[in-house]
């Protein structure tokens, strides 16, 4: 860590300014991002000041025993004091309020703050009132996420980690102490939902493992429970699949707003770091490779600094190794997702899913979806997905059907009040498909076969990024965002920078591109059609070139 001891204290460096800039430029906010527009938020506040306590207590720091940063130290905390409600909780004003969650996600940061406060700069008389008013602030977050509830699968293990936090902080207040590990126990009673495989409930790669992972992490400070610390050893083993030749991550099977979202594995790091001081090996390499990848961008250092001062174990790790696994293939049968990394090529098959396969060669990026228009249908997504050695088939079966009348007269002619669910379907189709992806020596064979309904038009989609260059025999052009074309035949040419992909071969039968409503639109990209009537046996090759 040696090496990299003066990035990320420079990152921490640029965020303290920040926070300074903040009380110069809006004196109704004396703390970073304490107002965005018209709304008060103390979270923003709260984060600043853990990485500003940092940096006021490292020698290195620009900022280290600055009389302005304690002062705007000092102010934050009345900040955040002022906005904290009288229960003790923080709002999170874009749609929570007295939110245990959101205090929860504070009191992460505010405990961190304190333990600085407490430990590096115990013996700093000047600390002494910013000490007294985080432990304030501290009380009265425990007792609201303590008697609050919770929204999605992360918020849970947030706080619990609180309470366990908070009851080890006030263990001197028994009753109040238990009370804390009595809600926590309520938590933790509903067991980790991180399965054999390490993927937690929102399968967010590019942002809830993360936060779930620094939540496990400090249960298992706090409890010394192996089964916390082995989460998110599985976890981080799971997520060396999830990372990208070109240093993204794969999000496209992500439950929450991370969708489709290019983020880097940075968040990560301090945790492959906790991981790396522990079992070494391909941890102590992915930790080295993350922080190497930010600082050869120029990127601003992770936020961590606050978490190395205390933990000095981390601070004084030497790497040994240094990169990501670069081939590997990996199914994960309760996500019901492929990942494959081969030299050149990467892709990834999902169940459950429109956009089914995605191809990634350096930056370009596409992904393949079925379009096939049948009564509520609008595309293929697989119901049953099998992973052998090179070769993947999902399935999954449409039907038509039609209402049929009541048997007896409904109780009201009121189309909207009518309970539709006692009337019997009329099934007059099935379409069932099959796709199977084939690897081979210069890319992949995607075969789709139907069975069952004729004359159905059929849509092979092939998204494309817009700005890739598109070369066939018979033309060339700029893939503009939200157009499309039929490739009739022959293959054609996708580049994008020094990466290319040779898709096809075409075909054409119709041009319909789909129903009027309910569709998918690929607004932001280009799109190739492939087209042909059920029933179909059809290849398409994606190509390396």
């Amino acid at each position: 860590m040696e090496r990299y001891w003066k990035h990320l204290v420079r990152g921490a460096d640029e965020r303290t300014r920040r926070f300074l800039a903040e009380r110069e430029t809006n004196p109704a906010s004396p703390a970073c991002g304490g107002i965005r527009g018209e709304i008060l938020e103390a979270k923003p506040t709260v984060y600043a000041m853990t990485t500003a306590i940092a940096c006021y207590l490292t020698p290195e720091s620009a900022y280290y025993e600055s009389p302005a940063l304690l002062e705007a130290l000092r102010l934050g905390a009345a900040f955040a004091a002022r906005l904290q409600r009288e229960g003790g909780s923080f709002d999170y004003p874009s749609c929570n309020f007295y939110s245990a969650p959101d205090t929860a996600f504070c009191f992460k940061r505010l405990i961190s703050g304190y333990r600085l406060l407490t430990g590096r700069g115990a013996s700093r008389e000047e600390l002494s009132p910013l000490r007294e008013a985080y432990r304030a602030l501290l009380h009265r977050a425990a007792g609201a996420i303590r008697d609050g509830g919770f929204h999605t699968p992360n918020h849970r293990w947030a706080i619990a980690a609180a309470l366990l936090q908070a009851a080890n902080l006030f263990a001197g207040e028994e009753d109040f102490a238990a009370s804390l590990r009595t809600r926590a126990a309520q938590y933790l009673a509903e067991g980790l939902d991180c399965d054999e495989d390490g993927e937690y409930a929102e399968r967010s790669a590019g942002n809830y493992n993360a936060v779930v992972n620094n939540a496990m992490l400090a249960l298992y400070d706090e409890t010394g429970e192996a089964r916390f610390l082995d989460a998110v050893r599985r976890n981080l083993t799971m997520m060396l699949c999830y990372l990208d030749p070109d240093g993204f991550l794969f999000t496209q099977n992500s439950t929450r707003q991370d969708l489709g979202r290019r983020d880097r594995p940075d968040r990560y790091f301090y945790q492959y770091l906790a991981l790396a001081v522990r079992d070494g090996g391909v941890f102590d390499a992915a930790a080295h490779q993350i922080l190497a990848d930010n600082r050869a961008r120029g990127d601003l250092a992770p936020d961590c600094l606050h978490i190395l001062l205390n933990h000095p174990e981390l601070a004084a790790h030497r790497f040994t190794g240094c990169g990501f696994p670069r081939e590997y293939r990996r199914f994960f049968p309760h996500s019901r997702v492929l990942r494959v990394s081969r030299p050149g090529l990467t892709y990834s098959v999902m169940a459950g899913k429109s956009d089914f396969l995605y191809v990634k060669r350096g930056g370009l990026a596409l992904c393949v979806k079925l379009g096939e228009s049948l009564c509520e249908t609008r595309n293929f997504r697989a119901e049953t997905i099998e992973a052998g050695d090179g070769v993947c088939t999902l399935t999954a079966e449409a039907k038509g059907w039609y209402y049929e009348p009541f048997d007896e007269p409904p109780a009201t002619s009121d189309w909207w009040e009518m309970d539709h669910t006692k009337r019997e379907k009329l099934v007059s189709s099935r379409l069932f498909t099959a796709v199977t992806i084939r690897e081979q020596e210069d890319g992949l064979a995607v075969t789709v076969r139907t069975d069952g309904l004729d004359r159905l038009p059929l849509r092979f989609e092939i998204c494309l990024p817009a700005g890739a260059r598109l070369s066939h025999p018979a033309f060339s052009l700029t893939a503009g965002a939200g157009e499309n074309l039929i490739l009739r035949d022959g293959f054609l040419d996708v580049r994008l920078g020094g990466d290319a992909l040779r898709v096809g071969p075409g075909f054409g039968e119709h041009e319909f591109s789909g129903h009027y409503s309910g569709e998918e639109k690929n607004t932001e990209g280009f799109t190739v059609f492939c087209s042909a009537y059920t029933p179909v046996d059809r290849t398409i090759f994606i190509k390396t070139l």
